[in-house]
């Protein structure tokens, strides 16, 4: 049975009163990272985390099977996410409807929107909070998702051939959002209520922004510049191969100063094109994004938050998606998924929404 389509931005945690296991695998083009979340009576658990190095698409495959022989998760029910490219976001305006009429209408009027045949992809939709709410308004502002179902197909049949069960593929930004629904669910207070968020998860060639306000989707974007083109810098910078321009990006040791003249340039890109969103969103909205949370492998950068804070002149700080859960440490090697928590929201966030 094909796995149930997900593109929808916002989707409202259950909280399940039954032991119910799920893997959040987020498929990077770098690094895949898999958390399995077991909800019992009202906690999430983390029963399982493992993440492992992909050096060619062509190799992907083998490293999930590698990945999840090693993990020894008590599940093979799998919910992935796609992005890049074959995913596509349009803001567009349309006459107030009840949503049960939304997606039937959004799809009768994608064509005008989106670069691929409606036929060709799964669509989601969804209005956006404080867009239209004036009672006196005819019209609504609607964030519109569209993905290739071809590549939605390839990433199920993918783990259907590894004898995993997908049971929902997602989108990377809203994973994100889920993420942070959970960590107010099991933090309750931490997060202050009335707050607009940006959530800014950057992978090694995209980053994922998410605006939440009160913890709804208001906008979501990608944004095709990523860490490799960091380690592109730095390699160009000393004339080094890429494979150890990687390493000094991660550990620069005494060469700092150096590695943030090369990337310094190819930073104030990203956080302009960051910064793009942030305008966009205050322009349309009533309101302006506050603080800033960083997420993916190239947070753990040093000195991004500090480099990231001077750009945004917002607060900036890196997220961590798993304080507040629990974790069942039988089976988690939890030093390693403390220190590299950071780059796991994507996948706590798709475990967390299915």
């Amino acid at each position: 049975r094909p796995p149930r389509s997900t593109l929808f931005p916002y989707t409202t945690l259950f909280r399940s009163k039954q032991r119910k296991s799920i893997v959040g695998l987020d498929i990077g083009s770098s690094c895949i990272k898999a958390v399995e979340l077991t909800r019992d009576k009202y906690d999430h658990v983390i029963t399982g985390y493992a993440q492992i190095d992909v050096h060619h698409e062509a190799s992907r495959q083998e490293a999930i099977a590698e990945l999840m022989a090693a993990a020894k998760f008590r599940t093979k029910r799998i919910a992935t996410a796609v992005s890049g490219k074959n995913v596509v976001f349009r803001y567009i305006t349309m006459p107030e409807m009840n949503d049960d009429k939304l997606l039937q209408a959004v799809r009768f009027e994608a064509d005008k929107y989106i670069p691929f045949d409606v036929d060709d992809v799964e669509l989601g939709a969804q209005k956006l909070a404080g867009a239209g709410d004036d009672e006196a308004s005819k019209e609504m502002k609607v964030l519109l998702v569209a993905a290739k179902k071809a590549v939605v197909q390839d990433h199920s049949r993918m783990l259907t051939e590894l004898g995993l069960q997908p049971v929902c593929v997602g989108v990377d930004g809203f994973a994100l959002g889920n993420a942070w629904e959970l960590g107010d669910l099991v933090n309750p207070g931490v997060q202050e209520p009335g707050r607009t968020v940006a959530l800014v998860d950057i992978g090694a060639t995209k980053a994922s922004i998410n605006i939440l306000r009160d913890n709804i989707s208001c906008f979501a974007r990608e944004v095709p510049i990523g860490g490799q083109d960091l380690t592109h810098a730095i390699a160009r910078r000393l004339g080094v191969e890429p494979q150890q321009a990687e390493e000094l990006k991660r550990d620069p040791g005494d060469q700092g100063a150096i590695m943030q003249e090369a990337i310094g340039q190819t930073l104030e890109d990203l956080g302009n094109e960051i910064n793009l969103s942030f305008d966009f969103f205050e322009n349309q909205f009533d309101g302006e994004v506050q603080e800033v949370w960083l997420t993916g492998g190239t947070s753990l950068l040093p000195l991004l938050e500090e480099n990231f804070e001077k750009i945004f002149e917002k607060r900036t700080k890196t997220w961590n998606p798993i304080e507040g859960l629990k974790v069942k440490s039988d089976n988690v090697d939890v030093e390693a998924l403390n220190q590299l928590s950071p780059q796991l929201a994507v996948a706590v966030g798709l475990a967390a929404a299915s």
